[in-house]
């Protein structure tokens, strides 16, 4: 059995040309490394990190260019300290919209605060549009989150909307 820690973050560069950069929060590894795998086909750089609290490390360990687009494949929860963690029994599941939106915050806030121009931000539709989880667009919007969905289990769809965003932006 393997007991060695998972890595909270990591860096995937194409193979050829890079065309962009894009940070993929998710605390499922699989969930990072297939959304790395479509990116990095299509010449994007991309970091994963499992938990908003890994998002700073990956500036402190990679040279991280301007991020295109942050995408939230999963929960964002800020109690995690390694890959699917279960939550704390001293932190109420009522108190979880307040920690998940202020999660996705902090992302987009670090990201933002090492650049000029602040990221696009994709969060998982499976995140906001059903009642599985407790993170809601109204929530985000109160606070402020601009954003678009996409379906975690498409990452390509990514690809897809980062070159009909820059064609809308060119």
């Amino acid at each position: 059995m393997r007991t060695e820690q998972l890595e909270p973050v990591s860096e995937y560069l194409p193979r050829g040309d890079v065309v962009g950069c894009v940070v993929v929060v998710s605390d499922y590894k699989l969930l990072n490394l297939g959304h790395a795998s479509a990116l990095r086909k299509a010449g994007y750089v991309v970091y994963t990190a499992v938990t908003c609290t890994d998002v700073p490390r990956i500036y402190v360990r990679y040279s991280v260019g301007q991020v295109d687009l942050v995408v939230f494949a999963s929960l964002v929860h800020g109690w995690h300290h390694q890959e699917a963690e279960e939550r704390p029994e001293e932190i109420p599941p009522a108190t979880d919209i307040r920690w998940h939106t202020r999660n996705i915050l902090q992302v987009i806030e670090t990201v933002s605060s090492k650049q000029q121009l602040p990221p696009r931000v994709l969060i998982a539709t499976d995140l906001i549009e059903y009642d599985c989880y407790q993170v809601s667009g109204d929530a985000l919007a109160l606070a402020g989150v601009e954003f678009d969905t996409y379906s975690a289990t498409n990452p390509p769809s990514i690809v897809r909307y980062l070159q009909s965003s820059e064609l809308r932006a060119g």
